[in-house]
């Protein structure tokens, strides 16, 4: 049952408990207890809301790859959150071992926050990847 409640908040995350205890036919309460276990058990590591960025002034997205510099380690790169626009970091597999998720008001300001922000916290061999079109949007990002 966890996975359906939680199929149905990724659907919906305003969904009341009894909204979802009707679609799965089961009591508010039951689907309350559930939802704060996995709250409680890290299951569930918040909410959000899906933002349309160009409507608030966000009109650049970009996918940047790169690699860690020597003498950087993982944890300098959790200072990346601190930078104005950087959505996602993520270390992935490939060529390049990190991927950052990175939203600017203007394709000028994302090239100044690359170059101004990022770079400097250790990521090399940069690829920047602009996005055309976002065809399904996760929440947060």
């Amino acid at each position: 049952m966890n996975r359906r409640i939680l199929k149905l908040l990724r659907m919906d995350g305003k969904m009341t408990y009894r909204e979802i205890a009707a679609k799965l036919r089961r009591s508010p309460s039951t689907v309350r207890d559930r939802i704060r276990r996995m709250e409680e058990y890290d299951v569930i590591l918040g909410y959000s809301a899906i933002v349309n960025n160009e409507l608030m002034g966000m009109q650049s997205d970009a996918i940047v790859l790169g690699n860690i510099g020597e003498g950087v380690s993982v944890k300098d790169l959790r200072k990346l959150h601190e930078v104005d626009g950087v959505m996602e970091v993520l270390l992935v597999s490939g060529g390049k071992s990190v991927m950052v998720r990175l939203h600017a008001p203007d394709n000028h300001t994302l090239d100044n926050t690359i170059a101004g922000s990022i770079m400097p916290l250790g990521l090399k061999d940069i690829e920047v990847r602009i996005v055309l079109e976002s065809v399904m949007r996760f929440p947060g990002i």
